[in-house]
């Protein structure tokens, strides 16, 4: 069994919401998951060819995703407000492209930016003018509110030392000139991602139970920039699409790249593998080498809902 604290460690993946759909196997967990209607879009994948690192904490932000987790205005600390029935749909995350161009959302409002990023700073400007969200919680409109304050203008980067409060994560400070910061948390790494063999670890269920995956079979994922995934199930492999937005990832319907001839219990695994899922969130872990998929509405009786899925990065302990 694995180590059930697992979970424990990924405090700013968004919470568990209520099963409306029937149980399903993984992959089925991850294919025709939707995005946030609050979340801005963008219709790439991203380039695939090799960049050039600019040889410190800048290479922790572009191409990656992150999180608002934490900061201090005007000499006053504040942090992500916990998430309630009513704000656990309203994840905010951040987006630096490759092109330059960020996006993202406080939580209700959606924004867009441009970064000139370098080593050790970098310098955020608006692009036009400012979204405006009706009916946000008063909760999440302080905070959109103070992260707005920071996430602007010239900014100075370091990666912040953990604590035992902080979880697996890796975290950036963005510090102004006057010496607020603002605290990031990585949710997708700018490298080590793509291109990347992610072998499934273990499923969580809300009754303490664990799924292993098959015996004396691996099950693998690949993602590529491109918006392709490939990867080998129990007895085939697979090809998708796969598109992320932000703290959430939408797969196309899986199509088999081999028809080798399998057990029936082996063909059974691979049939399992390609259902329908409920919309999910993600998030990498464990300094890069855990990768979570969480569904938004677990499915399953209560108790016995899937609530997690794991994989390890290959290689990997």
């Amino acid at each position: 069994m694995q180590p059930s604290g697992v979970h424990e460690r990924r405090s700013h993946m968004r919470p568990l919401r209520r099963a409306l759909a029937p149980a399903v196997a993984l992959v089925a967990a991850l294919l025709t998951l939707t995005t946030s209607s609050a979340a801005p879009e963008r219709a790439d994948g991203g380039g695939t060819a090799a960049r050039k690192l600019l040889g410190g904490p800048g290479d922790l932000l572009v191409g990656a995703v992150l999180g608002f987790d934490r900061g201090r205005l005007d000499g006053r600390e504040f942090r992500s407000p916990d998430p309630t029935e009513e704000t656990a749909h309203l994840g905010n995350w951040v987006e630096f492209h490759r092109d330059g161009t960020v996006s993202g959302t406080y939580g209700c409002t959606p924004f867009r930016l441009t970064a000139d990023v370098r080593a050790t700073d970098l310098t955020l400007t608006e692009t036009g003018p400012k979204a405006e969200s009706d009916g946000c919680p008063q909760a999440i409109a302080n905070f959109e509110q103070q992260v707005g304050a920071l996430f602007t203008g010239h900014l100075t980067l370091s990666e912040r030392k953990h604590t035992p409060d902080d979880g697996s994560a890796r975290l950036v400070d963005l510090t102004n000139d006057r010496g607020d910061y603002l605290t990031l948390s990585e949710i997708r790494p700018a490298q080590g991602f793509f291109d990347t063999q992610w072998d499934f670890y273990f499923a969580q269920y809300d009754d303490g139970g664990q799924y292993e995956g098959p015996k004396d079979a691996k099950v693998s994922w690949i993602f590529h920039e491109d918006g392709t995934m490939t990867g080998k199930l129990p007895c085939n492999d697979f090809t998708a699409r796969a598109h992320f937005t932000g703290d959430e990832v939408t797969f196309s319907t899986p199509t088999l790249t081999t028809h080798r001839k399998c057990s029936e219990d082996r063909s059974a695994e691979d049939e399992s593998w390609l259902h329908a899922p409920p919309p999910s969130t993600y998030g990498v872990f464990d300094h890069g080498s855990l990768l979570t998929f969480r569904p938004e509405n677990p499915s399953g009786p209560e108790p016995g809902r899937r609530l997690e899925d794991n994989f390890k990065r290959a290689g990997s302990r």
